[in-house]
């Protein structure tokens, strides 16, 4: 169905009702201050001011009690920026049917990333940097730091989790065919942070593993720095070029 907005203040909204195919019932209103989305072939109707006329169909759609529908436009009148752009890509998101996890491991890894940042932060109060008391830093976290052996287990398990959920993703993309053009960058950008995944997993290795691992080429301050600054921060960016090329192309399959 086709959805025209108009930024004058006004919109003509058209609700249909279908029995079949080739035939439809419409009828029109003249909404003042509102605004239609569709998704697929559910409707919902977003309105600052209601007439009488167009009430039943709207309490139709929106499924509603006549009281929280005033509740709710009364909250969208009060709402700011920060509450609407929540609502919109956030809380009140919606997500066609038909869409299985299997599609959402890009934003599960993000999830994932997150994870993996704010237990490394935790780690970083305690651990130290250096070949002879990394081993015996971390042995202190696990049994001297309340709850620290659960973070512990946590940072050291989700760089398993993350690459498995990256490769996945990617993996769907490249079945799916979806780095065709004009999404050559997100593969592109995808890859690289894959190889950044596999990088950071290599020196958070080599930071846990003490004397049982070869630093005569790397030292272990150097490690450490790239492990808690350089890779995150590059990681960072390229996460923010691939979400931005997202949102200016969209995905292959909208959310």
């Amino acid at each position: 169905m086709t959805v025209t907005m108009h930024f004058d203040g006004t919109l003509h909204v058209v609700i249909a009702s279908e029995a079949k195919q080739s035939f439809t019932h419409k009828k029109r209103y003249l909404l003042k201050g509102a605004y239609e989305k569709t998704y697929k072939k559910k409707k919902f109707l977003y309105s600052n001011t209601i007439t009488r006329a167009p009430r039943e169909y709207i309490l139709k759609i929106q499924n509603m009690s006549a009281k929280k529908t005033e509740a709710f436009i009364c909250d969208t009148e009060n709402k700011g920026f920060l509450m609407e752009f929540i609502e919109s890509n956030i809380t009140k998101r919606l997500i066609p049917r038909g869409l299985s996890w299997f599609g959402c491991m890009g934003g599960l890894s993000l999830v994932a990333f997150m994870i993996q940042l704010g237990t490394g932060i935790f780690l970083m109060f305690s651990f130290i940097p250096s070949a002879a008391e990394a081993v015996s830093s971390i042995q202190r976290v696990s049994h001297s730091v309340p709850y620290g052996w659960l973070i512990h287990r946590i940072h050291a398990v989700g760089p398993h989790v993350m690459i498995g959920m990256v490769i996945s993703h990617m993996l769907r993309i490249l079945f799916k065919g979806i780095y065709r053009h004009p999404r050559e960058l997100h593969w592109v950008s995808g890859a690289c942070l894959l190889i950044l995944t596999f990088i950071m997993y290599y020196t958070g290795y080599l930071l846990s593993a003490g004397n049982h691992s070869n630093h005569s080429v790397l030292s272990m301050t150097s490690v450490y720095a790239l492990h808690i600054a350089g890779i995150p921060l590059t990681m960072g960016l390229f996460m923010g070029m691939h979400f931005f090329m997202v949102r200016r192309t969209g995905i292959y399959e909208p959310l």
